[in-house]
């Protein structure tokens, strides 16, 4: 896949940091950007701190907030340019509710897990070996 950006949303700054430092562990070459909230992430993907190029892969935990994270993900599947997005549902909750309403909004896939430094190694090394292998369209 190339270089691609990532962007992380997540309110949780110590979850934000342990990425950030898995990323570097693992020695992942994508860029990883974080917003806190879903607000924060929609100006960034089509607003004004809007990223270019949009990021190719979003990791959200859903469960944060009350609904925000579902309408964010159906803002992302009803927008022209970004429609395509990987979207990683990671999540140290339960929520049968928006597990399947995210299902439902094609995301990549729902991930339960917990974010002690050896699982999110492992999760990020998985997911590394997955972007070194697919590829996207140069087109929108």
């Amino acid at each position: 896949m190339g270089n691609a950006s990532i962007l992380l949303v997540d309110n949780r700054k110590a979850i934000i940091e342990s990425f950030r430092k898995s990323f570097s562990e693992i020695e992942v070459k994508h860029t990883l950007f974080s917003a806190a909230n879903e607000n924060e992430a929609w100006s960034m993907l089509d607003g004004s701190q809007k990223l270019s190029p949009i990021p190719k892969i979003i990791l959200i935990d859903v469960n944060r907030t009350k609904n925000e994270g579902i309408q964010f993900l159906n803002s992302i599947r009803n927008h022209t340019d970004l429609k395509s997005i990987l979207v990683f549902v990671i999540t140290d909750s339960e929520n049968e509710i928006n597990k399947a309403a995210a299902l439902n909004l094609n995301i990549a896939g729902y991930i339960p897990m917990s974010f002690e430094s050896q699982t999110l190694n492992s999760f990020v090394s998985v997911l590394n070996e997955y972007w070194n292998i697919i590829e996207f369209s140069s087109q929108k």
